[in-house]
């Protein structure tokens, strides 16, 4: 499962501020593969974003077939990560 978080340095950001974009590869038991961080996610393909925000505009996200996630204003990526593994986060439809 591949998971984009927008990140303003360590912290999770809306996607409209965000400085960079971590691209988190979870593999088997929400174990985290691989990270790579890029300035935008424009023309990816991933499974899921996530974003502080649950009235931000995704539609370039869903346009790419992604789900969206709502998390905590603050969190960072390992716990974006745990509240995923423990189904804590909302998705936003």
């Amino acid at each position: 499962m591949l998971v984009v978080i927008p990140l303003d340095g360590e912290t999770i950001t809306r996607v409209s501020e965000a400085k960079e974009f971590a691209f988190v590869k979870l593999g088997e038991s929400m174990q985290i593969e691989k990270i790579t961080k890029y300035p935008s996610f424009a023309n990816q393909l991933f499974d899921y974003i996530v974003t502080p925000d649950k009235d931000e505009n995704l539609e370039e996200a869903y346009e790419l077939g992604a789900r969206a996630l709502l998390a905590r204003e603050g969190m960072s990526i390992d716990d974006i990560v745990e509240a995923m593994m423990f189904r804590e986060l909302d998705e936003i439809v």
